[in-house]
């Protein structure tokens, strides 16, 4: 295992009000550009990474710019190299000396800035944990609204004394989905394939062979799909503003198949009007090909405001929550 600094740092165009954003240099040896950091609107931590988690333990999110780097421990960082608006990264951190405080920020070079200055993205994330470790797992859950099409999330970790470690970065590019009055999303670690279904208060489920459902729910993005592997591990559900009926909705997850891994790993995040749950798991053995009906339950979550549920005329496999069974034989569906 090597112990390095960032992985990479291609960048790509940046969209939305960000766009006429500048890389700050002198090639012409004066410093009379017109652009410079102080004169930019910054954008804030929080405005892109909601919170984040580290074994449990929640981030502290702090203003300005994170601590400078000492001779603390070094780390290796893995994680997606693709993230959801509205969904969730997971990453691993593994360091070659115990440390108790890990640090988080995204760096301004996202944004096309030189330099961690004013101007860039303000803020940073500190997260203490209760007693020191070598690894530990972070989990970030991702703003709905990103003007950004990459992110270059930088780690540290202190140790117990306090003397921070060289950051370390993980670019991953930002997908754009959906989002909405209700937003489900899923987020996996392997390269194998894993569904999102969505049982709406009409019964009607949304997954990959019944993408859209009368009620507006609709599924705008399958990752992985019969093992062709795109490497986006990531899927999406979401009802528009307006769309989502009242009454009950059922999560469940699928290991369709393992593609040849011996784990997965996975994360849900439920987004309902605001109301935000996260729940994770893990999967092993082959996949069963499921479809209508298949997958293990996650949660149920109920909205009290919305129109009357509308349905076309079925309602594939309705779930009991209390026992984790379901009514009906689940078949499995054609793979796209």
């Amino acid at each position: 295992m090597s112990w390095g600094h960032t992985v990479s740092r291609t960048k790509r165009a940046l969209v939305g009000p960000l766009s006429a954003l500048l890389m700050l240099s002198a090639c012409n040896g004066t410093t009379d550009s017109p652009v410079s950091p102080s004169s930019l609107s910054s954008l804030l931590l929080q405005d892109l990474v909601n919170s984040v988690a580290a074994t449990g333990v929640h981030g502290a999110p702090r203003p300005g710019i994170a601590p400078a780097p000492g001779g603390g421990p070094r780390i290796v960082v893995s994680g997606n190299q693709t993230v959801v608006n509205g969904g969730t990264l997971a990453a691993e951190v593994a360091a070659d000396a115990p440390f108790q405080t890990l640090y988080l920020y995204v760096a301004s070079t996202t944004v096309g800035l030189a330099t961690e200055a004013a101007g860039g993205i303000d803020g940073y994330y500190e997260v203490r944990l209760p007693s020191p470790q070598t690894q530990t797992s972070v989990l970030l859950a991702i703003s709905q609204t990103i003007p950004l099409s990459e992110l270059e999330v930088m780690f540290a970790v202190a140790d117990p004394s306090g003397i921070v470690g060289p950051y370390v970065g993980l670019t991953t590019a930002v997908t754009s989905v959906g989002t909405g009055d209700v937003q489900v999303t899923l987020s996996w670690d392997a390269d194998s394939d894993v569904d999102l279904h969505v049982v709406d208060p009409a019964g009607e489920e949304v997954y990959y062979a019944h993408r859209s459902s009368a009620s507006g729910g609709e599924l705008d993005l399958d990752s992985n799909a019969g093992c062709a592997i795109d490497g986006i591990r990531n899927e999406n559900i979401t009802w528009p503003v307006g769309r989502a009926p009242r009454g009950q909705y059922t999560v469940r997850v699928d290991y369709w198949s393992s593609c040849g891994v011996a784990q997965t790993n996975y994360t849900v995040r439920v987004n309902s009007g605001g109301n935000v749950q996260i729940f994770e798991g893990s999967f092993t053995g082959p996949g069963d090909q499921g479809g209508a009906g298949s997958g293990r339950f996650i949660t149920v979550f109920e909205r009290a405001t919305g129109p009357t549920a509308t349905t076309l005329g079925h309602a594939p496999n309705a779930s009991n929550p209390s026992t984790g069974s379901w009514r009906g034989k689940p078949t499995a569906a054609p793979r796209k």
